[in-house]
């Protein structure tokens, strides 16, 4: 049976104490839950030997923590913060090359090295321990001569010739010293240079462990490291005048608007709804500088949005700010905006003012911490159950032949099809699925996919765009969807020379190109699930996301599909899992709750295709018929 604490690395052979800290002490100690430190031997009975020293150490240091905690000593620094306090008075020095603070590291090494030689009795005389007689007595006995003149330039050379034999570079005995004898030997030594650390810090004098020790440590790696020995000296800065201020208070929130979006390039919406909060507070606050604008702005603005009804009609959009307010204030009856349109509003200036006070345009972030009651970021969409999706694609859209069209939509029968057929089977958003060329859709190792990305095709004027980085992906094509011809619907559009998967789909005038599709799919939903306000497109990443969970595919394989950032560092590297792999987990999920043989039926005869230059024809608004509010 092993000694208390002995433990030995498999790798190494080296034997170590380890011991689990207190609870109570492990901040003192400052290096986690365990205590480690190597016996520095192979050999196991040299290791118990040395075991019982090191937790003699440990035992005393607990104590020593134990009577710190109890007399209620003032704070304590971790191992890290002990590191860069020492680093940063020890290597940084000033354009003449001598340390901050004048502690010159050589004279540290030099005061070591004397108490080193003190305790082996090898102390090295210098001029300054000498009374005027002995360095007298000193420089005769050199020059070989009773005179005591100015030494000759022989004597010269024989006086460099013995310091030569005799010389040592700074820090020599302490650095062997130090690998020879445990930290108990050693550690006293440096108290000299811990308490010069103190003052310089402007700590108390008085002893703490909590802080003493962490200094010692980190002030005995400081000095055996290159870095700090060779005290390289910090270049003068090379600036020829002194800093300007960058704070424009003067500065309108117009030009902070160009400065945010020349710096961030946000979506044409993004930029939109922006500029509609940007003019709602300048009608309300006024067109002041944003070094003006006070946290008390921001709480009158979110209150006057707050009375905002849910719709208006277009002629009091065009309105100024004011003037909607006055109309809707004190009207009582009105279906007020919701507590999510209340943050888009205050949200788009706070997130201006936090932009300028990053770039240091303003000295203060005045929009910080203003929050709006009932504003949450978590999704009011439900995911769809099982027994409404078999519903929805039971729908005549999806088993009624589909060479007969239903509808004369701007939005055909067929593109509305397929959004909702992928929308099952990828969990994707319906703008990445709307916005899909046909150059997307690709094959690897013989697994058809669909490549989710952005670019900007100016020879055509495509501009895709995704959420965020990690929104892009690649998507492989469940075999249901190649099962229903999807492959072949694709291969039918390029022979008639579409460019896009779903060309009949046109970016309005915020280069959003599924709006309209987005009402007729919740109409739809609306029609043959329920008019439940939280089942939308978007209800099928929710409902996917379970599917995937019930099928048990593990959670990097599910945020690959979706587009999700992995929530650690460790998720972040690689490109993720190949093609094939993603392929076999999602053959996993069969959506065995859709008929599917009834929708093969009736996708027997080829569809009616969407005009395949439709949307390249006209980028323009397009005109949209009144019903159900687009939500993706």
């Amino acid at each position: 049976m092993n000694p208390k604490g002995l433990w030995r690395d498999p790798r190494s052979g080296i034997f170590y104490l380890r011991r689990r800290i207190p609870l109570p002490l492990q901040s003192a100690f400052a290096c986690g839950q365990l205590y480690k430190v190597s016996l520095g031997t192979a050999d196991p009975r040299d290791a118990e030997r040395k075991l019982a020293i090191a937790n003699g150490e440990y035992e005393q240091k607990c104590e020593q923590f134990r009577a710190t905690l109890a007399n209620g000593a003032p704070g304590s620094f971790t191992s890290d913060e002990a590191r860069v306090l020492v680093d940063r008075l020890l290597t940084a020095r000033s354009a003449t090359g001598f340390a901050s603070g004048g502690m010159e590291v050589a004279f540290f090494l030099k005061d070591l090295d004397d108490a080193v030689a003190d305790q082996a009795g090898d102390h090295r005389s210098t001029a300054q321990d000498m009374s005027p007689a002995e360095w007298i007595a000193y420089r005769k006995n050199l020059a070989g001569s009773d005179h005591g003149d100015e030494f000759s330039p022989e004597t010269l050379a024989r006086i460099e010739a013995h310091h030569a034999s005799v010389h040592r570079d700074p820090g020599e005995l302490w650095f062997s010293f130090q690998k020879r004898v445990p930290r108990r030997r050693w550690r006293p030594l440096l108290s000299f240079a811990v308490a010069k650390i103190k003052r310089e810090l402007k700590l108390p004098e008085e002893a703490n462990r909590g802080i003493d020790e962490p200094l010692a440590d980190a002030l005995a790696d400081a000095l055996g490291s290159a870095q700090v020995r060779e005290q390289v000296a910090v270049l003068p800065s090379a600036r020829r005048r002194a800093n300007s201020s960058r704070l424009q208070p003067d500065m309108k929130l117009d030009a902070l608007e160009a400065k945010w979006i020349a710096a961030r390039k946000p979506t044409l919406k993004a930029q939109a709804a922006t500029n509609t909060a940007v003019r709602y507070f300048k009608s309300y606050i006024g067109d002041v500088g944003i070094g003006e604008i006070t946290p008390n702005d921001l709480f009158e603005f979110r209150d006057a949005v707050a009375v905002l009804p849910k719709s208006m009609s277009r002629v009091h959009r065009m309105m100024d700010f004011v003037d909607i307010h006055a109309l809707y204030a004190d009207k009582s009856g009105v279906d007020r905006i919701s507590p999510q349109s209340i943050k888009k509003y205050l949200g788009a200036v706070q997130a201006l003012l936090g932009f300028a006070f990053r770039e240091r345009f303003i000295a203060a972030n005045t929009g910080a911490g203003i929050k709006v009651e009932g504003y949450t970021k978590k999704s009011k969409r439900r995911p769809f159950t099982r027994d409404e999706l078999a519903q929805l694609f039971a729908a005549e859209l999806f088993t009624a032949p589909w060479s007969d069209p239903l509808s004369k939509s701007k939005v055909s029968d067929s593109t509305l099809r397929w959004l909702f057929l992928l929308g099952l089977c990828t969990g994707a958003r319906i703008e990445e699925l709307g916005q899909v060329l046909l150059a997307d859709i690709k094959s690897e190792q013989g697994v058809p996919y669909i490549d989710v990305t952005d670019y900007v095709m100016a020879e055509i004027e495509e501009h895709n765009r995704v959420k965020t980085d990690g929104s892009k992906r690649v998507i492989p094509l469940h075999p249901k969807l190649i099962m229903l011809g999807f492959l072949d619907y694709a291969q039918r559009m390029r022979s008639r020379g579409a460019i896009r998967l779903f060309p009949d789909l046109v970016a309005d005038s915020l280069g959003v190109k599924t709006k309209e599709a987005s009402r007729r799919a919740n109409r739809l939903i609306d029609k043959t699930v329920g008019d439940d306000p939280r089942l939308v497109f978007y209800s099928f990443r929710h409902s996917f996301k379970d599917l995937c969970r019930d099928a048990d595919i593990p959670k990097d394989v599910h945020d690959q599909l979706m587009g999700h950032s992995p929530a650690d560092v460790g998720g972040g590297y690689g490109l993720g899992r190949a093609i094939d792999n993603l392929a076999a987990h999602l053959k996993r999920i069969g959506f065995s709750f859709v008929d599917w043989d009834a929708i093969k039926v009736a996708a027997e005869r080829p569809e009616a295709l969407p005009d395949a230059h439709a949307g390249t024809r006209s980028s323009g608004r397009m005109s949209v018929r009144p019903g159900r509010r687009a939500v993706r």
